[in-house]
């Protein structure tokens, strides 16, 4: 090996003279050459390279041109490099399959088949097992049956009977799925009785019945079908950049997208820097190719699958996760009387202000005021009359008289045939004031009268005018419809509800509504200036008619009306994007059953949503011993599983004092038995997990020389053994040799980040021995 470094070092010489340095590191599999130059004859350094290799069969030829003091290449190439990692590992066919049993083949039943087939995919060994009442199944989607492990056992799925030829007693997942709720909670607690160990997933909206059901029955998921897809129709009718919005532990997220312009504070900076502790960078469509020494090899991936130094360029479309921040008005410490006082007095000309300004801002209430002023008036008049014109009248008796005189009572004042001490024209004037009293009395009464009709009555005032630009069209309101309605509401977003239903009616009062037919009403709702037209009405072919007739009364608009439409039949996806390009076809049930496909292998779904016509799953996890996420690095299970951590919770206190729960944590941290972690993934990262089969790394060569000082050599160990999971003695035995190398299998963002933080502390090259 020796004489084979002088020749390199010697040919090297000859080549680059004295205007470059050069690194040789030679390995079992390998040898690399880190040339640092400026100017480097790039072509005829190729050619040497070719004949070296010709020459040297030893493994992997590596070569890469640096600028002087930088960490990472400019330039590299390679030979005979060796396939990217390890296969993956087969599970062992005799190990068992995992046996479920879904009770109910409707539309949802059917779905759930299809995903939890979609799941397992070829690595996973799993029997699925069907329970129907009736035996004429329609089934609606093609081939179906043939991914049953069994044929369809018929009978009532709340009989022991029946759950026992189904197998429930080695049975791992049971779905109960079907329309009933109260067949699916029944069937849940006879299984349970049956097989305690066995997992319940069961098609419910009973919030309070589902929670004190999985107190009692322990593995019990509850998932209400209805709710679970529409934040899907929602977001894609807004047809903004709002792709989903969540909460997670009464914190709220958003997911969103943007393009970058030639105007975008984006442009030409690398994407790394962009990453915020709120704010996180999960996909990128770009449209341009950019040759990186980062480039993970799997590009086909929803997350995580740009390299860590790729620049923003015009027309690409970041998407990123936010965590909204919520600011709380800080809290005002404690004052002294006197200055509360004075506080108060010099809000006083600004509250009476307010005071007569809702005092004039209703008719009825400035009838009332002036009615008190007079009122009080009249009082304080009888009063002093009376106290001075009667002999022996205290002024008690004086101003209790007055007020029984404004209440209409004269006579409780004057009664009786006696003769009163009383003048004759004062008796007139008490006359008077009992008669005003009394109208005013009756206007009071009347106008108190008038509010409470109003009120009363308020249900048949009439809807809100029908906005005129830019709105949402929503046609039907079944479940769906009305939870769709709900989440545009949050946003504040215009509406029309558009129903042929006399029972919809009474629904959303406060929102402008159309009733009748669908096809005649529907050009009456400014189909030509609304932005997007929501179907969810329970008839496909009306559906489409609707959907035919918007976008034939917009074709004169510069981008033709959003479309979105609920479909049953999921073979009608493909051909409605081709008959009505840029329309939303989504399948309610397809949607839910994802979700509850991943439940069934033991994961708590929170929710769902799309980007880019793929369903993401938020899944709860809590880790277990033994489970493919014990022991792993939070950055490991995000790019080895193509995840996005949104929320991690350890089980116990950190050291320090630490907080023990971070929304979009950190790389470094370490799940261990008892963590909880949620996550946002496709059906194909929950089967990677479920299976433990990670991504390959690469293998990575990190050379480390003389730190640049004394403090950074501990340090140097850390970082290390933080980002990369290499243990800490193994890494303090590494410090202890520099200037010194080390290969790492590390993902292509660990292996970014090492670089970034390592070559402040230390001269370092870091590059890839596998391509």
């Amino acid at each position: 090996m020796a004489s084979l470094v002088e020749v390199i070092d010697q040919q090297l010489r000859q080549l680059l003279g004295s205007s470059a340095t050069w690194f040789i590191d030679l390995g079992d599999r390998h040898l690399a050459i880190w040339i640092e130059s400026t100017q480097v004859d790039l072509d005829r350094l190729t050619r040497w390279g070719t004949l070296l290799r010709q020459k040297w069969q030893g493994g992997s030829l590596l070569l890469f041109v640096a600028e002087p003091y930088q960490s990472f290449p400019y330039w590299w190439k390679s030979w005979s490099a060796p396939s990217v990692g390890a296969p993956f590992t087969q599970l062992a066919e005799g190990s068992g399959r995992d046996r479920f049993i879904i009770c109910g083949l409707g539309s949802l039943g059917q779905f759930c088949i299809q995903s939890l087939r979609r799941f397992a995919a070829d690595h996973l060994a799993i029997e699925i097992c069907a329970i129907e009442r009736h035996r004429n199944i329609e089934w609606e989607i093609p081939q179906l049956a043939e991914l049953l492990s069994e044929p369809v056992v018929i009978g009532d799925c709340r009989q022991e009977t029946v759950l026992k030829a189904a197998g429930i007693d080695r049975c791992r997942t049971l779905l109960a799925v079907t329309s009933d709720e109260a067949t699916n909670i029944a069937t849940a607690i006879v299984a349970h009785r049956l097989n305690p160990h066995v997992h319940l997933v069961v098609r419910s909206s009973r919030d309070n019945l589902n929670a004190l059901l999985a107190k009692k029955l322990g593995s019990f998921v509850a998932l209400n079908p209805t709710e679970l897809p529409a934040p899907a129709f929602a977001l894609a009718a807004l047809e903004e950049d709002i792709l989903a919005a969540f909460t997670i532990e009464g914190q709220q997220f958003r997911v969103w997208q943007q393009t970058v312009t030639a105007e975008s504070p984006l442009l030409g900076t690398p994407a790394h820097r962009w990453q915020r502790r709120h704010q996180r960078l999960i996909s990128i469509r770009s449209c341009h190719s950019q040759s990186s020494l980062f480039q993970p090899t799997r590009p086909h991936r929803l997350f995580n699958h740009w390299p860590p130094d790729l620049h923003f360029e015009v027309g690409d479309r970041p998407i990123w996760i936010e965590r909204v921040e919520v600011v709380k008005s800080l809290p005002v410490a404690d004052s002294t009387l006197i200055q509360r006082l004075i506080q108060q007095g010099r809000q006083l000309p600004e509250q009476m202000q307010q005071f007569w300004q809702w005092i004039h801002s209703d008719r009825s209430r400035e009838l009332i005021f002036r009615g008190l002023w007079i009122g009080s008036g009249l009082w304080l008049l009888t009063a002093l009359l009376l106290r001075y014109n009667v002999p022996e009248l205290t002024w008690q008796k004086a101003f209790a008289a007055g007020f029984i005189l404004l209440l209409g009572g004269f006579g409780d004042v004057f009664g009786g045939l006696e003769n009163d001490p009383v003048p004759p024209w004062l008796l007139v004037v008490c006359i008077l004031v009992a008669i005003v009293s009394i109208l005013f009395i009756v206007g009071v009464l009347g106008l108190l009268a008038e509010k409470l009709l109003e009120a009363r009555f308020e249900f048949i005032k009439k809807r809100p005018p029908l906005p005129t630009a830019d709105h949402v069209i929503v046609v039907g309101l079944n479940r769906i419809g009305q939870q769709v309605v709900q989440l545009l509401r949050t946003f504040r977003q215009p509406l029309v509800l558009l129903v042929d239903n006399p029972e919809q009616t009474q629904l959303f009062e406060d929102l402008p509504m159309l009733f009748g037919s669908i096809t005649e009403k529907l050009p009456q709702a400014h189909l030509e200036t609304a932005k997007s037209l929501v179907l969810t009405t329970p008839d496909e072919m009306l559906n489409l008619e609707a959907a035919l007739i918007a976008r034939q009364a917009t074709e004169q608009r510069q981008s033709p009306i959003g479309l979105v439409i609920s479909i049953y039949n999921p073979t009608l996806t493909n051909d409605l994007r081709e008959l009505l390009p840029r329309a939303r076809p989504l399948c309610a049930y397809a949607l839910a059953a994802e979700a509850f496909a991943g439940a069934a292998f033991g994961e708590t779904m929170l929710g769902l949503f799309q980007i880019e016509q793929q369903t993401v799953l938020i899944a709860d996890y809590t880790v277990t011993p033994g489970d493919s996420l014990e022991g792993k690095l939070i950055g490991e299970v995000a790019y080895g599983y193509a995840v996005i951590p949104v929320f991690y919770k350890r089980h116990e206190q950190f050291l320090g004092g630490e907080t023990s729960q971070q929304f979009l944590p950190s790389d470094t941290l370490q799940l261990t038995a008892g963590d909880r972690l949620i996550v946002l993934a496709t059906i194909d990262g929950l089967r990677r997990i479920e299976q433990g089969k990670m991504a390959p790394r690469r293998q990575w060569r990190l050379w480390v020389g003389l730190p640049r000082n004394a403090e950074a050599v501990l340090e140097i160990g850390n970082l290390i053994t933080k980002i990369t999971g290499l243990s800490l003695p193994q890494s303090r035995a590494f410090i202890q040799q520099l200037p010194a190398a080390l290969t790492l299998e590390l993902y292509e963002p660990q292996a970014f980040r090492l670089g970034q933080q390592l070559q402040a502390l230390a001269p370092i090259r870091l590059f890839p021995l596998t391509y």
